[in-house]
């Protein structure tokens, strides 16, 4: 994949050709933003949103696609990593364009994941190996993103709603089996 923009607090910055990701990242590490890094051409956050692109990462801020905005989105494919960076009157609005939207529920839960991988380690006084954590992370997240793709598709609902409906599906599902005050 070629990345072809990306900010920070100091602004956006586009390269048609590709921004080297190595060079600033070692930019950002010498002078803590992008700012004078000579990574692109300057470009507002905001037109930075509707650049014609297949893959849009939104991963700062949240309510950064508006109903003001989302029309004229071009990516075809939205992976939420911030929380909320989409506001509800815009689903609607992304959904009618054919943009697929993969939910900040879901596109940045491995950190979470990787929490609980955490937890259950120090509960058994045994300690995985980098690679065994990301092999099993890779697997979680992969069926995390099928089964709500399919709930999605089996209910001809958005990934959000799907990621939802399969939320209150187990949380039902616990209830049913432990009981409402276990």
């Amino acid at each position: 994949m070629k990345i072809v923009a990306i900010s920070d607090v100091s602004g956006g910055y586009y390269n048609k050709r590709g921004i080297d990701v190595n060079k600033a990242i070692e930019w950002v590490q010498k002078h803590k933003s992008l700012e004078g890094g000579e990574i692109g051409d300057s470009i507002s956050n905001e037109d930075l949103l509707e650049l014609e692109v297949d893959v849009l990462v939104p991963a700062a801020k949240e309510d950064q696609i508006t109903s003001h905005n989302a029309s004229k989105i071009k990516a075809k494919v939205i992976v939420e990593g911030a929380n909320g960076p989409t506001v509800a009157k815009a689903d609607p609005i992304l959904d009618d364009k054919g943009v697929m939207v993969v939910p900040d529920i879901l596109a940045n839960s491995g950190g979470v994941t990787v929490s609980y991988f955490e937890w259950v380690q120090d509960r058994q006084g045994f300690f995985w190996t980098l690679d065994r954590v990301n092999r099993r992370l890779e697997r979680m997240m992969h069926d995390a993103f099928n089964n709500v793709f399919q709930t999605a598709e089996r209910y001809k609902v958005s990934m959000r709603l799907g990621a939802y409906i399969l939320a209150i599906d187990k949380v039902a599902k616990t209830l049913k089996i432990r009981g409402i005050y276990a």
